[in-house]
């Protein structure tokens, strides 16, 4: 399940390249049907001609928008089902910053795709998803967690921290954890929480916001 998690962090940390894909396959639909438009044939055949025609934004629009979609119901789910445990682990913060520079290594791996590769064309999605196919293989072995817009729009945040946590009935403080909470942890010095172990050094806060 730790691995289908992080595929579905991967995935929703991408949401704006996701989108910006789907503008362009709208945008070269729009154009198609444009220039493609008869008057002398019905409405019903235009449309079944033109979707013959655009097939593959389609397609292409429709698989992304489920790859997305089921990501963030998952993670949803994920999350429910760990807060729900009876048996989560409990840390005290010792130090916290807010983590909030987006990475060299994400700015690079949303911007490239947008300038190396068309997305109307079939050998640059061939392309594309190899690049993005090793991409998430390094990411996920390597636990590279970037900022999530998901994440963000459900009010989580992101803050690097040293925790204390009891390992084998012994205190042991993990220094520059990377930990994703609903509550401000700045503020939250010498407090408790408790966390689901993401992977080592990095924790999701399960501590239910108050409202």
């Amino acid at each position: 399940m730790g691995s289908k998690f992080k595929w579905d962090m991967f995935v929703t940390s991408f949401i704006p390249l996701w989108f910006s894909i789907i503008v362009i396959n709208i945008w070269n639909i729009i154009e198609n049907c444009s220039n493609d438009w008869k008057r002398e044939i019905s409405l019903w055949d235009n449309i079944c001609i033109l979707s013959k025609a655009n097939y593959f934004f389609l397609v292409s629009i429709f698989i992304i928008f489920l790859l997305v979609f089921f990501s963030m119901i998952s993670i949803s789910i994920f999350l429910k089902d760990k807060k729900r445990s009876e048996n989560k682990p409990t840390g005290t913060i010792i130090k916290a910053r807010r983590a909030n520079k987006l990475s060299s290594e994400f700015l690079l791996a949303y911007i490239l795709p947008m300038i190396a590769f068309d997305f109307s064309d079939l050998q640059d999605i061939a392309l594309f998803l190899i690049y993005f196919s090793v991409l998430a293989t390094l990411c996920i072995r390597n636990n590279n967690v970037y900022t999530n817009i998901y994440l963000e729009f459900k009010g989580y945040r992101m803050y690097t921290c040293d925790i204390e946590c009891s390992v084998l009935d012994k205190n042991h403080i993990y220094f520059d954890s990377l930990i994703i909470s609903l509550y401000d942890l700045t503020t939250m010095i010498d407090k408790e929480i408790q966390y689901w172990d993401f992977e080592n050094y990095i924790y999701i806060n399960l501590n239910e916001k108050e409202e």
